[in-house]
């Protein structure tokens, strides 16, 4: 088996088809070389920075009292910009894969909902003193997490529709109750022991002092075993 693992941290779907990161100016996933008439499978998670997951979350972190942050004012709506702008975008990126690889059988991995136990270990203080994640903000972040799958299995759709195998590997089930705050918690809550490669004031736009890590809200080593489980039952689905 010849097999080649080329993700790279913060990719939107723009970068993968051909904009270089400024993180570090990776060549493009689709421009590497690995994909040819002989690729069999391709996995990919894309669509959470679209959906602009990492403003939105730390815009909610800075929330003071127990209101919800999905009535904050980002970029662009959400969840709107999932369904118009983000779902077409993976669909794009989908067919591009198939155009380069069109032997391959493509598994779109999803996200799971990051927050567990209403995300009580992300706040401190009560009612109007709070500050940091309400519930009800953790709520909406879970809710627009579980609108962004939707919209990613709509991809999926889309693009069978036009005689791509690709399948879609949802791993909520697999977290329920084992994201940030939960128990086990399988999911990075705030983590600010930096590894090499972690630059927080490009990571974090509106966290930049605090020094955080990009491993912050990413999955654990045993999150990444729950991701494993998902696409195994996904490829066990495919005959693989």
């Amino acid at each position: 088996m010849d097999y080649h693992l080329i993700a790279c941290s913060g990719a939107r779907t723009y970068n993968v088809l051909g904009v270089p990161q400024n993180n570090g100016g990776e060549v493009p996933q689709i421009d590497q070389g690995y994909l040819d008439t002989n690729t069999t499978l391709v996995t990919i998670s894309i669509g959470g920075n679209d959906a602009r997951f990492g403003d939105i979350i730390q815009k909610c972190l800075l929330s003071f009292g127990a209101g919800n942050c999905g009535d904050k004012t980002f970029e662009t709506a959400v969840p709107g910009i999932i369904n118009e702008l983000v779902r077409p975008d993976i669909v794009k990126t989908l067919m591009t894969i198939h155009s380069k690889a069109p032997s391959a059988k493509i598994v779109l991995m999803g996200y799971p909902p990051l927050i567990s136990d209403s995300g009580s270990c992300l706040r401190v203080g009560i009612g109007t003193a709070q500050l940091g994640l309400s519930a009800d903000s953790a709520n909406w972040l879970n809710d627009t997490a579980g609108t962004l799958a939707a919209a990613m299995q709509g991809a999926v759709d889309d693009v069978n529709e036009q005689d791509v195998l690709a399948w879609f590997s949802n791993p909520a089930n697999s977290f329920a109750g084992k994201g940030v705050c939960g128990n086990p918690e399988q999911v990075h809550g705030i983590v600010k022991t930096l590894t090499t490669s972690d630059n927080p004031a490009l990571d974090w736009s509106l966290l930049n002092k605090y020094g955080l890590s990009a491993q912050s809200f990413h999955p654990k080593v045993g999150g990444a075993r729950l991701y494993a489980n998902s696409l195994e039952r996904t490829m066990a689905g495919m005959g693989l």
